[in-house]
This record gives C-alpha cells, sequence and structure tokens, in this order.
C-alpha cells in the first residue's frame, strides 16, 4: 500500500511518497488550485498498485485542505490522517496555545530533531510565505520562537500596499544600495529580510546557548548562504520529514 505525505502551505502543495525502506522519495511541488496535475501525479503513483493508499497530512490552509480531503475521497484513500495544530505533533513541548498553532512549525522541529539528534540546542529557520526561527532545547523540547514576514510576501506587501512600487524578486545579487526604485526595493527587501533573520537567531543565544541552526523552506537556499555563509545546513523538506516521524514511525 503506497504511503503519501503532503504538506499544505500557504504557497505550494508538497507531496512525497515514503519508499520501501520507510525513507522519504522525492518531493512533488503542486500548484494549490489545479487539481488536473494533483490528479496526474496521483495516477502515476498508483498505477501499478494493488491497494489504495495512506496518507499524511499537514494543512495550515483550511480552504485547500478541504479541497484536498474531496480529492481523496473520491478515489477512495484507505486512510488520511490529518495534522492540522501543533498539539497533534508528538514533539515535547513548552509552547502556549499549542491547539491553534501551525502544524508546520511543529513538525518542521520534529524533522530536525530526529536529523540532528539530542545534545545541542537546535534552531530551525523556515523560510516560505512566513519565515519562523523555532527553539529546541539541547534535551529536545521545544520552545516556540519568532515569526516574520517571509521575501515573497515583503515585495508583494510593498507592491499591493503602495500606489508605485514595482514586484520585485531579489536574491543574493541585489546590491545593498539603489539609484533608482528597482534596486532600492531589492535591496530593503533582501538585505532587509537577511538582517531581521540574524538578529532573531542571535537574540536565541543568550538563554538557549550556541546552537545548531538548521533551514528549509522554498527560499532557504537564497537566504541560508546569505545569513550563515556557504556552510549553511539547508534540509529542503523539513515538515515531511516530520510527517514521517509523526505517522509513519516504524519500517515496514
Amino acid at each position: 500500500m503506497p504511503r503519501i505525505v503532503a504538506d499544505i502551505g500557504n504557497s505550494r502543495l508538497k507531496w512525497a511518497r515514503l519508499d520501501d525502506q520507510g525513507g522519504l522519495g522525492p518531493t512533488v511541488s503542486l500548484p494549490l488550485d489545479d487539481p488536473k496535475a494533483w490528479g496526474a501525479v496521483y495516477d502515476g503513483w498508483h498505477r501499478s498498485a494493488s491497494d489504495s493508499s495512506t496518507w499524511a497530512v499537514s494543512s495550515v490552509n483550511p480552504p485547500l485542505a478541504g479541497r484536498l480531503a474531496a480529492f481523496l475521497a473520491e478515489r477512495k484513500t484507505a486512510e488520511i490522517r490529518w495534522f492540522l495544530t501543533a498539539a497533534e505533533v508528538p514533539v515535547p513541548k513548552d509552547v502556549e496555545g499549542a491547539d491553534t498553532g501551525g502544524s508546520d512549525r511543529a513538525l518542521a522541529v520534529l524533522g530536525a530533531s530526529r536529523l540532528l539528534g539530542r545534545g545541542r540546542p537546535i534552531l530551525v529557520v523556515s523560510c516560505g510565505t512566513a519565515i519562523t526561527v523555532e527553539r529546541l532545547t539541547a534535551e529536545g523540547v521545544w520552545q516556540g520562537g519568532a515569526i516574520a514576514m517571509g521575501l515573497g510576501l515583503c515585495a508583494r506587501a510593498l507592491h499591493h500596499f503602495t500606489a508605485q512600487l514595482p514586484l520585485v524578486s531579489p536574491d543574493r545579487s541585489a546590491p545593498s544600495w539603489g539609484r533608482s526604485t528597482n534596486p532600492s526595493l531589492e535591496a530593503g527587501v533582501f538585505w532587509g529580510t537577511v538582517g531581521a533573520v540574524r538578529e532573531l537567531i542571535a537574540r536565541q543565544e543568550p538563554d538557549l546557548g550556541p546552537s545548531l541552526v538548521v533551514w528549509t523552506g522554498g527560499d532557504a537556499f537564497r537566504l541560508a548562504p546569505a545569513v550563515e555563509g556557504p556552510a549553511a545546513r539547508v534540509v529542503p523538506d523539513l515538515v515531511l520529514q516530520g510527517l514521517v516521524h509523526a505517522a509513519f514511525p516504524s519500517k515496514p
């Protein structure tokens, strides 16, 4: 029976199949509003399967979760296990409001904890629509973290809530300053975000101690080297890794 994990975010929908050893296979990134594209991947994965599949799904996007639930119901999926809040994720917690907190934050922490182990504090930097910096103690307890605006959201906000500022999509090649609007925007959006994340990381260490930092999310490859340099550790699919540990902890 195929086992599949899915991460429903605000900007993208990601699926991955588990291999025969229970590890995470290649990730497929799908559009949020194209069930035909979903169906093409689903049918390809089930073409040689004699049984229906079992799914584990994390969602921070309730409308899209409803559409995916209907899509899977039409295909008579054997079982779906939903992770809709941080409270449902099996990671030790010292946080408030876990029953309303995002499951993606807790799953990224679980994935990082299993990847890096205990014995030293860990900071998990997730770079998506929002940027989060999560604290994990040396004993493996998630203490919460910080939530900031992501690169794309910052750029879109400046574009949509002003009359004349264009939409930019800067990366590490952005200048430090600009003589005209576009490079000025690129400088502010990219390096302003880099500075914010660097400050958020630095502010954890006085009470948490020197920490391992792991990066994940769609913009991690753009931001991590700018903040930490080329040695930054980037793991693109920590939420999906966390889902594997949360929903399918035993290898076949």
